[in-house]
């Protein structure tokens, strides 16, 4: 049953409204005599059966706190509900979107007086995109060549391979360990790694020449001193520009035994023969630099597009979805504590992730408009292509696959994400592989 009060609607402005309840006194008392009754049959007190305390001693015992439960019942459940009924009618009847859930505003419930609660509640508008049927944009023709594949064949081997030490100055293609002895960066003396052991292969993949000739030609037991001038654009910033002194210790020089490439090798790497081993490196290859493209293209896609339709990227939108995604990375690390507290963003925190979550949004709601705007949805076919990909990874039955997504419900959650995927692919001209009848 709703309950009886007075409904103000106003508009801050295009984005943000607020809604302002009041429950009349005469509401609030018939509620807190309805609580009362409630609570007097729970009640026992001396000289009192259970549940005949006389009103009058109940309330001058127990008024206040089952006033405050009254209070809560109304704020959290009635006025909740009828707030849900307001934001759905927006929902169905402008296209307005809920960016964030309600701010709790002002509440006066002192008994004896009128009940009034706000909520404040930030909106997206409806949004048509225009222009990207036209973007112009493709995924190039992506080639795997040869050497790309044996590199990763030698890869392979080296992984597998067995390595012995030797008794002789190191050379290309052998493994260095050791352990650092100093460490200097700029002059300032610093404290060494708390795992001061390092294992190298010395190989054309060093990207820093400096440490590949310090660690070529030396022997186990020898002390080496060498400075690696980093640069400018290197990753880590505490290296960055810098010059760093080290002193190490060569403990061991090993050299690599690669292993045959024989049945056993293919075996292991999952694979017939050569022939076929080749084939499904070529063939992720050719996924991981199509999907490298893709995302290219699609920055530039959105690149456009975002300039071709302005709106605005709410501010409570980008804050909750910073606590939500600092909130999941909590639990993830830390299992023991996944239902404590939830976590508040630091203002240092918001400004550093505003930019990337500022884009997500943009990027998200264009493409939900554009799937809106065409009516898409996957077929059966894509649906079950990617559930034969995910079978795959999970080396599971495709079957045994689709009917466990089916009962815990991640079926119609794959079908969202593909909804999504199509709208992608739709503004770079690609589209979703299908799985064939036969195959199903």
């Amino acid at each position: 049953m709703a309950i009886n009060c007075q409904t103000n609607i106003s508009k801050t402005d295009e984005n943000h409204r607020s809604v302002e309840f009041t429950v009349s006194i005469s509401e609030m008392e018939k509620l807190f005599d309805k609580g009362v009754s409630e609570f007097r049959k729970q009640v026992s007190m001396k000289g009192f059966r259970p549940g005949q305390v006389p009103k009058q001693l109940f309330v001058s015992r127990f008024g206040d706190e089952v006033y405050r439960e009254t209070v809560d019942r109304v704020v959290n459940e009635d006025l909740k509900n009828e707030f849900e009924k307001i934001v759905e009618t927006w929902k169905a009847d402008e296209k307005l979107e809920v960016a964030a859930p309600a701010e709790h505003g002002d509440l006066q419930a002192e008994r004896g007086q009128d009940l009034v609660y706000k909520l404040d509640i930030a909106l997206n508008k409806p949004l048509a995109v225009q222009g990207y049927k036209d973007l112009g944009i493709k995924v190039p023709a992506i080639v795997v060549a040869e050497e790309e594949v044996n590199d990763v064949v030698q890869g392979l081997r080296k992984r597998l391979a067995k390595n012995f030490s030797v008794n002789r100055p190191s050379k290309n293609g052998d493994i260095v360990k050791g352990k650092y002895l100093r460490q200097a960066i700029d002059g300032e003396e610093k404290p060494l790694p708390e795992n001061s052991d390092f294992e190298l292969e010395i190989s054309e993949e060093i990207n820093l020449k400096e440490l590949k000739e310090a660690l070529t030609g030396v022997s186990a037991g020898q002390e080496k001193e060498f400075a690696i001038h980093y640069p400018n654009d290197y990753p880590n910033a505490e290296f960055k520009g810098k010059t760093a002194d080290y002193r190490v210790e060569i403990t061991e020089v090993c050299e690599l035994e690669l292993p045959a490439q024989d049945e056993e090798f293919y075996s292991i790497a999952g694979a017939k023969n050569e022939a076929d081993l080749k084939s499904k490196i070529s063939n992720d290859i050719l996924r991981e630099k199509r999907q490298r493209a893709c995302q290219i293209a699609l920055k530039d896609a959105f690149d456009k597009l975002i300039a071709q339709n302005p709106f605005p990227v709410l501010e409570e939108q980008i804050k909750y979805t910073a606590e939500r995604s600092l909130q999941q990375h909590h639990q993830h690390h830390d299992h023991e504590h996944e239902h404590d507290e939830e976590i508040k963003i630091s203002k240092e925190q918001l400004d550093t992730m505003r930019p990337d979550i500022s884009r997500a949004i943009q990027e998200d709601r264009i493409l939900r408009a554009i799937v809106e705007q065409e009516s898409l949805k996957p077929t059966q076919a894509q649906v079950d292509a990617r559930i034969q990909e995910i079978a795959d990874s999970a080396r599971m039955d495709f079957a045994l696959a689709k009917d466990a997504m089916r009962k815990n419900g991640q079926i119609n959650k794959l079908r969202e994400s593909l909804k999504l995927e199509l709208a992608q692919n739709l503004l770079i001209g690609e589209s979703l592989p299908e799985k064939t009848q036969e195959n199903v």
